[in-house]
């Protein structure tokens, strides 16, 4: 299901399915602050989520993430191919996002969309072992 800007609602299911998908925790109003932005646009499901900005013709992927129990059912790529559709029908020319040096999951998911690196952010992570490498990868359509 799309989710636009201002549609709030949405928020405690998306932070419910975050909990289970990671770590780090995004509390209910940390994402309704997220999804009241004008630049917001999302997909969400009961099994996963992708939440984006927009400004113009960019857009960043902010989060994308499946339940566990999920993973490897090609659900992150139908995602994915949600927001490319979206891009081209809206016209978007570059989609950017970050990624953990240490997701080689994720890094394959970006790669098969045709993603590139184009930069490195040092020390942007934290983990339980101390601070990771973000990779910045782009897309140009």
């Amino acid at each position: 299901m799309l989710v636009s800007s201002g549609q709030t609602e949405y928020a405690p299911v998306i932070a419910e399915l975050y909990k289970h998908c990671f770590k780090d925790r995004w509390s209910v109003s940390e994402i309704e602050q997220i999804l009241a932005l004008p630049t917001t646009i999302g997909w969400v499901t009961e099994k996963g989520f992708l939440i984006c900005t927009r400004v113009l013709d960019e857009m960043e992927i902010i989060s994308i993430g499946v339940l566990p129990e999920y993973r490897r059912m090609h659900l992150a790529s139908a995602l994915m191919r949600e927001l490319m559709n979206y891009a081209k029908q809206e016209k978007v020319k570059k989609i950017f996002l970050e990624v953990s040096a240490l997701n080689i999951a994720a890094q394959r998911l970006y790669g098969g969309f045709g993603f590139k690196q184009t930069g490195v952010r040092k020390g942007y992570y934290p983990t339980e072992n101390g601070m990771v490498d973000a990779l910045c990868l782009t897309k140009e359509i």
